[in-house]
């Protein structure tokens, strides 16, 4: 009969744990100088000084209970950053809601303002356009007035030139009929 061999075999954790560094010691790296002899630089290959963190390597334990207790820790933590994250955003949208709510408000108050002005621009211009017309009428008036008072003046001349050369035409009848002399022959004398 076959016998059975038990082996032990131990679980290594997923990392290796390392030596812890001590403060003063760093890892040295070579740099390369800062002014080349002429030879073209290759920036990858440029090397610094490197301060290693120590890694932390958690270890499960054998031990279910306590691994499941983890693992329910875990996922409480996750919910508690889920419900966290999902009211954060619910805050965020909200803020934008808002904010887009108030914009769209001032721009429909910005609207209605315009309209009230250029409302109140139009109704100006057509009262300058009633005070033109209303001024021009009056002009034209005036000018007509004026055109008439010519017109009035300008007959009363052109009746006054016609009784004077009618007096003209007369008194030279009249003196040749009696045969003397004006006793005016100019006006000026």
């Amino acid at each position: 009969m076959a016998v059975e061999d038990t082996k032990n075999v131990q679980v290594e954790p997923e990392c290796q744990p390392e030596l812890p560094l001590k403060e003063d010691e760093k890892a040295i790296v070579p740099v390369e100088p800062l002014f080349p002899e002429e030879k073209p630089t290759d920036d990858s290959k440029a090397l610094s000084i490197v301060e290693k963190k120590e890694e932390v390597c958690e270890e499960k334990p054998a031990d279910g209970s306590a691994n499941r207790d983890d693992v329910l820790a875990k996922v409480a933590t996750e919910k508690k950053e889920a419900l966290i994250k999902a009211w954060e955003e619910s805050e965020k949208s909200k803020a934008e809601n808002k904010a887009q709510q108030k914009l769209s408000s001032i721009g429909a108050w910005e609207n209605s303002k315009k309209a009230e002005l250029e409302a109140e621009l139009k109704k100006m211009e057509e009262d300058l356009e009633k005070k033109k017309a209303m001024y021009i009428e009056k002009m034209k008036n005036k000018i007509v007035l004026i055109h008439k008072k010519a017109e009035e003046k300008k007959a009363l001349t052109e009746a006054k030139r016609g009784e004077e050369l009618l007096k003209a035409e007369e008194m030279a009848a009249k003196c040749r009929a009696t045969g003397e002399a004006p006793k005016k022959l100019l006006g000026w004398f």
